[in-house]
């Protein structure tokens, strides 16, 4: 360990707290603090203290790359690109396992991509157009989202390969160094699986990374440790060791010693400044410069404190300094503010000759707010401190808006001749020229292309950044509301609600503010989307008729049936089978007019799924294989595989057994071929399903064990209640009641932590059913009367039925037929509402049960006889056979 390192003045603690976390077992250290705090410095300081090796993982960088092509990667792949690089030198064997599997995920993102770049290319803007009269969709139904899953789903395969490599050798002593978490939302995963609502558990920034990249390095890299550093906590998987400290100001002690350091020794100087500063370390650097440069006295502090009037530094420290620094050496630090890496021929480009100091550059890297960023082992820059930059840049604004103006003019030529698009488009922006959003657009779209959001995100902040935004909002609004509308939707994909909802509220307010109604209709069918993946279905399909209205006002086809596809969806979830049926024709035709196969293929997909729910059990699986087909042709794996799993579920309700294991074994080969744990785990609780059918309970046990631990693996904690409530169903068959029962008792607590009220009112169900089987009549009774209520309030008619259904039971074995009639009609009442022949069907069976307990045994023969001609017409072989015994049992009691 080199202690000849000189020591980071008022961070002492946090440097003995490194040493003592390399020699303890912990294998994770968060440091966390608001800007200015001086993180990046205390990074770079620890890694001279590790005993062997430290490397640093800037995301800045990864998050800052340049013009993003057909084919750039995203910023999770060339996080493990850069690592598999630094353990291989580490392990000093290289990385082959690594580099195979990145090759094969090469492989197969390219071959999806070459198949459908044509068809996705054509909503690109052409020529010179504005992107605010473009058809841009929004991703929904797009040819973008099988790229978007595939690279997403390849991250597990990577990030396994990455870690076989290291598994023989010892990295004890070596620490990974990871700054600037706050972007680590780039690495989130962005794909929208259909199935169960897209990336769920991913509401925290870092999710990806703290749950599924975290655990499997520290598990095979033995001896590795992590340091992360960022601006809010990351909370890391239950089971690694970690430590968290916040970094907080200076106490006075410690900003006296730093200025002490700086040659700043008079008392009164040292409590004047600590004032002034409150203990921010980047401000008091930034005064304690300032003052070094201008030769300030005490009498100049206590003028400033009188300027200050204890408002924050922020506010006044950056007006002060560029107001009284020589005119010259003003300009450059104006001059470099602007631009936003700080390059010598970039900033001699804004001031349009370089300063008569043949040192200005020197002088200008001297301050300490003027920072060389070690972003990359291969690549460095200079950068103001995004704290002083914003500050120099709202005080040039508010005083010198029209030469502020003018050196983004200067600064967009000098990129443009320079080639680097992204920095001339955005002094372009900040300067008002909108001449090349056609470019932008073009830029972006390239990105969406390719699935590589990140990029998308960075270009997105062209615009959105608070300099740039500014201007537009006076100039071109509505490119404003686009591109907010966009980092909208990505942030849904991400499973990034509350931002998602945040940003499409600001793009539907200057786009009402404006009257662009396209915009509008954008950022409505976003807010209509995270409504529906919040179960606010209401809500949901209020806005995305808005929107959708507003398409057919505009003219906007993709998105109109984008809009289509997902009211159609809402109404399936809400039982309202023929509106759901209508719109998915709508979005049908569509799709077609506009040659998106993908869309087409979701249609058939989403169309299938409900025609399952309403017991059209063959049409069902005429939609499914049409969705089989579409995506077949696509090379889209998943989406296959989400069908074939619900055509094995429609096989298995059919009662046949052989063709449900074939589609399931099927489905279930294709979500592990490509590493879609999500589907994985929901293809095996249907798979417990034909287990128990089969009788073998402990198979069934088996395979819902198995997908809690995936669920469990990629932090979906609906998912494990979900299979926590299947495994008291299949007690309650091996006849362990008491253990079923503790299960819904876990089941419902996890779901009332979820938030899920459909959850709990399933637990009511279900604890109905099990205190029935125990004789528990009347705490049978209450169960389910609850549930009753409880589906009745979320609009789940079916689970009502059902409630109803085993409410009538109850009642029959109470002996009070009457009360059974009546809970059974209403049951038979909610299914004809679904439309559902196979809820009628069974909803027959029950009441004709409740008709026979009643003593009424022609009309229990009858309605049993109807219910089993339903359960032949569906083809449902083994309750057609139950309710015929049902008409036999009837017939004897006639004798």
């Amino acid at each position: 360990m080199d202690h000849t390192a000189m020591p980071l003045l008022g961070r002492e603690d946090e440097t003995a707290e490194f040493e003592a976390f390399l020699r303890g077992d912990d294998r994770v250290l968060l440091y966390w603090g608001v800007a200015g705090q001086g993180k990046s410095i205390l990074v770079e300081h620890l890694t001279t203290r590790c005993p062997k090796d430290g490397y640093v993982v800037d995301l800045e960088y990864t998050a800052g790359r340049r013009n993003p092509s057909l084919d750039s990667a995203d910023a999770a792949r060339e996080l493990l690109d850069e690592l598999a690089e630094v353990l291989g030198g580490w392990c000093k064997t290289g990385t082959p396992t690594y580099h195979h599997a990145a090759d094969r995920a090469d492989a197969d993102e390219q071959a999806l991509l070459t198949r459908n770049v044509t068809q996705k290319a054509t909503m690109i803007a052409r020529g010179g157009s504005s992107i605010v009269g473009s058809p841009v969709s929004l991703n929904a139904g797009s040819i973008t989202e099988p790229l978007a899953n595939l690279r997403a789903l390849n991250r597990l395969k990577l990030v396994r390969a990455l870690c076989d490599d290291p598994r023989k050798a010892d990295l004890s002593d070596r620490v990974l160094f990871v700054d600037t978490t706050e972007r680590l939302y780039y690495l989130d995963e962005v794909a929208h699986f259909e199935a169960d609502g897209g990336a769920r558990g991913a509401n925290e920034i870092g999710h990806w990374f703290a749950n599924r990249f975290v655990p499997h390095l520290l598990s095979s890299a033995k001896g590795l440790k992590l340091v992360l550093a960022g601006r809010e906590p990351v909370p890391m998987k239950p089971g690694i060791r970690c430590q968290q400290r916040e970094l907080r100001n200076w106490p006075s002690a410690d900003s006296d010693a730093y200025l002490a350091s700086r040659g700043q020794e008079a008392e009164r100087f040292q409590q004047a400044v600590y004032r002034l500063c409150k203990g921010h370390p980047g401000w008091t650097s930034m005064l304690s410069d300032t003052a070094a440069i201008l030769d300030w006295s005490e009498i100049d502090l206590f003028e400033l404190e009188r300027i200050a009037r204890d408002r924050p530094a922020e506010d006044w420290l950056p007006r002060v300094f560029l107001s009284r620094i020589p005119e010259h050496r003003r300009a450059v630090v104006a001059a470099a503010a602007t631009v936003r890496s700080v390059v010598k021929e970039a900033i001699t480009a804004v001031l349009e000759e370089a300063p008569q100091d043949e040192q200005w550059f020197e002088s200008l890297t001297a301050y300490s707010f003027v920072q060389l960023r070690r972003a990359h082992r291969k690549r460095s820059s200079w950068h103001i401190h995004p704290l002083v930059r914003g500050a120099i840049l709202s005080h040039l604004g508010g005083q010198e808006p029209l030469r502020l103006m003018e050196w983004h003019g200067r600064a967009a030529t000098y990129f443009s001749r320079s080639g680097d698009l992204e920095e001339e488009l955005y002094h372009r922006f900040c300067s008002g020229d909108t001449s090349k959003d056609g470019e932008w657009h073009r830029l972006f779209q390239s990105a969406n292309l390719a699935c590589d959001y990140d990029s998308g995100l960075r270009v997105i902040e062209l615009v959105t950044a608070h300099e740039a935004r500014q201007v537009l909002l006076r100039t071109a609004p509505g490119l404003v509301s686009h591109a907010l509308t966009l980092r909208s939707d990505i942030a849904h994909h991400q499973g990034r609600l509350d931002d998602a909802v945040s940003e499409a509220k600001q793009a539907l307010r200057i786009a009402r503010e404006e009257s662009l109604e396209r915009e509008e209709a954008k950022a409505l069918l976003i807010l209509g989307l995270v409504s529906e993946r919040r179960s606010e279905l209401t809500r949901a399909k209020s806005l995305l008729r808005e929107a959708f209205d507003l398409c057919l006002t505009s003219g906007d086809t993709q998105n109109g049936a984008n809009c289509q596809l997902h009211l159609g969806s809402v109404a399936a979830r809400q039982a309202d089978y023929v509106a759901a049926s209508k719109c998915f024709s709508v979005a049908a035709t569509l799709y077609e007019k506009l040659g998106d196969e993908l869309g087409e293929g979701n249609v058939h997909w989403q169309h299938g799924t409900a025609l399952r729910r309403v017991g059209r059990l063959r049409e069902s699986r005429e939609a499914l294989r049409l969705a089989v087909l579409k995506y077949r042709g696509l090379g889209y794996r998943l989406g296959m595989a989400n069908a074939l799993r619900e055509e094995g579920g429609i096989y298995l309700r059919e009662g046949r057994a052989k063709k449900s294991q074939n589609a399931l074994h099927e489905a279930l080969g294709l979500y592990r071929e490509i590493g879609d744990r999500l589907g994985e785990a929901a293809c095996l609780c249907e798979l417990s399903f034909l287990e128990l059918t089969d009788g073998d309970a402990d198979a069934a046990q088996g395979s819902l064990r198995e997908a809690a631990s995936l669920y469990s693996s990629i932090g979906n904690g609906l998912g494990v209640a979900d299979t926590t409530l299947l495994s008291a169903q299949v007690l309650i068959h091996q006849g362990a009641l008491d253990e079923a029962l503790a299960h819904v008792s876990r089941a419902s607590t996890a779901y009332r932590d979820l938030e899920s009220p459909l959850g709990r009112a399933n637990c009511l169900l279900l604890s109905g059913v099990i205190r029935q089987s125990n004789g528990a009549l009347p705490e049978s009774r209450v169960s389910l009367a609850r549930a009753v209520q409880a589906f009745r309030e979320i609009g789940n008619a079916q689970g009502e039925r059902l409630a109803l259904g085993e409410r009538s039971r109850v009642a029959v074995l109470e002996g009070d037929g009457d009360l059974a009639v009546r809970l059974a009609r209403r049951a038979l009442e909610v299914s004809s509402f679904m439309g559902s022949k196979a809820a009628m069907a069974e909803s027959m069976v029950a009441l004709g049960t409740a008709e026979l307990a009643n003593g009424r045994t022609r009309e229990a023969m009858r309605v049993f006889a109807t219910g089993h001609a339903l359960f032949e017409e569906l083809g449902i072989d083994r309750q057609a056979q139950e309710a015929s015994s049902m008409i036999l049992r009837s017939a004897a009691a006639l004798l």
